[in-house]
C-alpha cells in the first residue's frame, strides 16, 4: 500500500508540475496573440495530457515496471507514447487545423525541440549537481 501512495504522490507531483508550466506556456501565448479568454476545453485538454505525461514519466524513469532499463530506451518508453496521446489530444481537440500538412509538421517539430531542450535541461541540471555534491563529498575527505 506504501508503494501505491509513493506512486500516486509522484503522479500528482509531475502533474503539478506540467501543468503549471504549460499553463504558463498558454497564458503566454494568449497573451502574444491577445486573446481574452481561455478556452475551457484547452484546460481541461492540457490538464488530461500533463496527467498522462506524469503517469509515463513514473511509469518509464521510475523501477516500477523496468528495474533494469538504460537511460536512452527510458526516454524512449516515454516519448514514444506520450507523442502518441498529445497527438491524439490534440486532433481530437482541435489545437490546430489537422487538414493542413504544414500544421502537422510544426507540431512535430515543436515536439521534437521541446523534447530535446527539456531532456538537455535535465542533463545538464544532473551533472552539474552531481558535480556540486562530488566536490563537497571531496571537501569532506580531504578535511575528515
Amino acid at each position: 500500500m506504501k508503494k501505491f501512495f509513493r506512486v500516486c504522490t509522484s503522479i500528482k507531483e509531475l502533474t503539478a508540475l506540467c501543468y503549471t508550466a504549460a499553463m504558463c506556456f498558454y497564458m503566454f501565448f494568449l497573451w502574444v496573440f491577445k486573446q481574452e479568454d481561455a478556452s475551457l476545453s484547452m484546460l481541461f485538454s492540457l490538464l488530461l495530457v500533463c496527467m498522462a505525461a506524469g503517469t509515463m514519466q513514473v511509469a518509464a524513469f521510475s523501477d516500477l515496471l523496468f528495474k533494469k532499463l538504460a537511460y536512452g530506451w527510458r526516454l524512449m518508453v516515454f516519448v514514444v507514447p506520450f507523442g502518441a496521446v498529445l497527438t491524439a489530444t490534440a486532433v481530437i481537440c482541435g489545437w490546430f487545423p489537422t487538414d493542413q500538412t504544414a500544421a502537422w509538421v510544426m507540431f512535430g517539430v515543436f515536439f521534437v525541440l521541446i523534447f530535446v531542450a527539456i531532456t538537455g535541461g535535465i542533463e545538464l541540471y544532473y551533472r552539474l549537481s552531481g558535480r556540486k555534491w562530488n566536490d563537497r563529498l571531496d571537501w569532506y575527505r580531504k578535511n575528515r
